[in-house]
Formats: C-alpha cells, sequence, structure tokens
C-alpha cells in the first residue's frame, strides 16, 4: 500500500531534489529503513547520477538545474520544511561549477605565438647591450 502511494514520489525526492533518506521518510511519514530498501531495490542512487551528467551537459543545463533546486527549497520554507545541508551542499557545488572559469583550449598557432612571445622577452632581457656594470 505504502510503496504504491510514496513509492515514485519518495524517488523523485531522492534523484532529482538530493533529499536524504531520513528526509524523505519524515515529509512522507514512512519509516528511512523503507526508503532504504527502496532506494537499493530501485538502484536510485545510480538513477541520481545519471540524473546529475544529464543535467550538468551545459550551463544552461545546470542553470536550470539551479533553478530548478531553489524552487523546491522555497517550496520547502513555504511549507515549514527544513532543508536538507547534503540538498544544500549540493546546490553550492553546482552553482561554483558554473561560475568557475574554463581554462581556454589554445589553437597550435596561439601556443606557438606564446612560445616565441616568452622566448623574445628573454632574449630581449638576457641580450640587452646595455652594460650591467655595478659599483661596490
Amino acid at each position: 500500500m505504502k510503496r504504491d502511494k510514496y513509492y515514485d514520489i519518495a524517488k523523485k525526492m531522492y534523484v532529482e531534489q538530493f533529499i536524504t533518506e531520513v528526509g524523505i521518510a519524515k515529509r512522507l511519514g514512512i519509516s528511512d529503513r523503507t526508503v532504504r530498501r527502496w532506494k537499493a531495490e530501485g538502484d536510485w542512487g545510480e538513477k541520481r547520477k545519471e540524473f546529475i551528467n544529464k543535467q550538468t551537459l551545459t550551463n544552461y543545463d545546470m542553470y536550470q538545474l539551479v533553478r530548478k533546486m531553489l524552487d523546491d527549497f522555497n517550496e520547502d520554507l513555504a511549507n515549514n520544511q527544513q532543508i536538507d545541508s547534503s540538498r544544500l551542499n549540493k546546490f553550492l557545488n553546482i552553482t561554483e561549477e558554473m561560475v568557475k572559469p574554463k581554462p581556454k583550449k589554445l589553437t597550435l598557432e596561439e601556443l606557438l605565438h606564446i612560445a616565441i612571445k616568452k622566448h623574445n622577452i628573454e632574449k630581449d632581457f638576457f641580450n640587452d647591450n646595455e652594460g650591467w656594470d655595478f659599483d661596490f
């Protein structure tokens, strides 16, 4: 009976909303043991990984995931429910990933240009004809 009523809701809460087993159990009024059993039987951990991989392909996808998480946080707060720290940490990790500068991939031509420029600077610095006379 509980499985018919709560399984799909619990699965979505775990996979897409990053709510812990205990948090799901409290929200749905079922035992955390039941949630852990459902998680194991349904391979929710792997489904969560797949969900994350699908959501983090592009910055736009990450933005949509963050937006969804914010909406879920607001809904929880409106219903006087506590937000799990694991969900907040996941939110922070995703937003940090979004704003982290991506390293630019250089073409061979750009790399050679940088190397030649560096070589010329070093050459000019060490081979100038100005005397480095030091009076001690």
